[in-house]
């Protein structure tokens, strides 16, 4: 701004006309911040008593007041001579183009929208302090002006300066109405995502209720599962123990007929025994209340073994069960009897699913990258799977074979629980199948070298 028109603020005064206490004093210490003198007035006729009282140099006042409006409070102020030339500022909602009209009317020298920011109020105030002064002081024809930095002077018509006034009006009239309208549709906006807001909360503590409930589900379950479990293997182990001992003939000489009845008895119980051990672990693995135990784990060994528990099993359906592993010792850190377990799951399946061939244990390492990895297959040469059946092979108590004519027990646990404790072991488990040939599934262990 030119230097010949710095005004120092502590030399002016602003009378402020505003019926709100609070807006009011926003004003008063906005203005007094930048070392203005500020006065305040709360009605139009209280205003022209001030003035009367006191000349400042700028009033600023809003338009719809009591007893006197800010339209008729500055009529009043243009129509006395002696303070026609104060500046008038009028604060305006600028919602209708007719407010320009009456505010020429009245003689207002300038407008501010509500709502304001206060930047632009204080400069507004500054630019409308140096006009003036650069009025008084201009001998030049025309209108003098101080806008952008820069002195104006205005040669136009009364009528042309009024007309663009009046365009330039209607303009910010019509953007004002688009943004509030905008304003409108952001608040209704808000209010459907406050209302939505509401809705997911009311959702989440449903979901947390329901969560809550099925963990007391889950507990009750694991707790029926396990004292179930307790209260039934005792006897059928009694029962597994007496049928032994019946069939060593410790008591005595048995029949043909006792000792098939005796040996179908330990069979079914042995059965019934193994599906309860199955739920249970399951029950343990799905609480997260299995805890594993590692070890160093040779695993030639441990295929040795589970194929040697299990031979029986092949010789009674005349399978050759075989095992094919590389003469090197192979160890792992594992949990053996979780490795153990699946191992055993898988020959049993095999052997379950073949009426005719062989099933084959094989072991085979191999470094991939930084990693060594470990593969233990159990191959068959049962019916394999059918495509379709393929996907759900891993869920719980999927039975391929869910006719009351089947010829394979079970409860469908099997690989389930071979897959979650493969998980716990950080391990993989696949397999490969084609339906009438047979089957391969793998066990994929991964560790450092």
């Amino acid at each position: 701004m030119d230097a010949t028109f710095d005004i120092q603020p502590e030399e002016f005064e602003i009378l402020i006309v505003e019926d709100s206490p609070t807006q009011a004093e926003r004003l008063r210490r906005l203005i007094q911040s930048k070392a203005y003198k500020v006065r305040v007035a709360s009605n139009g006729r209280l205003a022209l008593a001030l003035l009367h009282e006191h000349r400042p140099q700028l009033v600023l006042s809003d338009i719809i007041m009591p007893e006197m409006d800010g339209y008729e409070l500055c009529r009043a102020i243009k129509q006395d001579p002696a303070l026609r030339d104060i500046p008038v500022i009028l604060v305006t909602a600028l919602n209708d183009a007719k407010d320009i009209i009456r505010g020429i009317e009245c003689g207002a020298d300038n407008f501010i929208r509500k709502p304001y920011a206060e930047d632009y109020l204080l400069s507004r105030i500054g630019h409308m302090l140096v006009n003036q002064k650069l009025r008084q002081s201009s001998s030049t024809d025309g209108i003098a002006l101080y806008l952008g930095e820069q002195k104006h002077f205005i040669h136009a018509g009364r009528q042309q300066i009024l007309d663009l006034l009046i365009s330039t009006y209607e303009q910010a009239v019509q953007v004002n109405s688009e943004l509030q309208q905008r304003e409108r549709q952001v608040i209704e906006l808000n209010m459907r995502l406050a209302h939505h807001a509401a809705e997911l909360e009311t959702i989440n503590h449903e979901i947390a209720h329901k969560n809550l409930e099925l963990a007391e589900a889950s507990r009750m379950k694991s707790a029926f599962i396990a004292n179930m479990s307790h209260e039934l293997r005792t006897p059928l182990n009694a029962i597994i123990g007496f049928t032994g001992a019946l069939l060593m003939k410790l008591p005595g000489p048995l029949t043909v007929e006792q000792d098939k009845q005796l040996n179908t008895i330990r069979t079914s119980a042995r059965h019934l025994l193994s599906l309860i051990n199955d739920i249970l672990d399951v029950a343990k693995i799905e609480a997260g209340k299995v805890t594993l135990a590692l070890e160093r784990v040779l695993c030639q060994e441990l295929i040795a073994q589970t194929v040697d528990t299990l031979r029986p099993l092949a010789a009674q359906k005349a399978l050759a069960l075989s095992i094919d592993v590389p003469t090197e010792p192979i160890v792992v850190d594992s949990d053996k009897r979780a490795l153990t377990q699946i191992i055993i799951n898988l020959v049993n399946n095999a052997i379950k699913f073949t009426d005719s061939g062989e099933v084959k244990v094989s072991l085979a390492q191999r470094m991939d990258g930084n990693e060594l990895v470990t593969m233990f297959s159990v191959h068959d040469t049962g019916t394999g799977i059918k495509p379709q059946d393929q996907p759900k092979l891993f869920q719980a108590f999927s039975q391929l074979d869910s006719t009351s004519t089947r010829h394979v027990e079970g409860a469908g646990l099997g690989l389930y629980l071979c897959q979650n404790l493969a998980n716990l072991l950080d391990g993989a488990l696949s397999f490969k199948s084609d339906y009438g040939q047979g089957s391969v599934f793998t066990l994929t262990l991964r560790g450092k070298r």
